[in-house]
């Protein structure tokens, strides 16, 4: 048992530190996910752990890497020129998108 309150305790940390980079609030993530406040405060500190229909709700609503928060590896580094280059109008303009919502909400902090 203990194993996997410190397996929680390490997804939490990571789950913290995504929605801090996302630049959300406790609230928004527990709204995100469907979720109380105070349940998802249980979530970050690890005194709950994360269901598969959580970690899908995360990767479909925000793209957060279920493989990383999980086991804490990341993917190789992304290399934005390659991406651009090789991917279509569409995709390109979603991403820039979320740039553009990411830095909006870093300059409004």
């Amino acid at each position: 048992m203990k194993e996997k309150k410190n397996c929680n305790v390490e997804i939490g940390k990571r789950l913290k530190r995504i929605r801090e980079n996302m630049n959300y609030s406790q609230a928004e993530f527990a709204e995100i996910l469907d979720v109380s406040d105070d349940h998802y405060r249980r979530l970050e500190s690890g005194a709950s752990g994360l269901t598969v229909e959580k970690l899908q709700l995360l990767f479909e609503k925000l793209h957060v890497d279920s493989n990383y928060l999980v086991n804490g590896q990341k993917k190789d580094d992304f290399d934005l020129d390659a991406y651009l280059a090789s991917c279509d109008r569409e995709k390109r303009d979603e991403l820039l998108t979320r740039c553009l919502e990411y830095i909006g909400k870093l300059v409004t902090r």
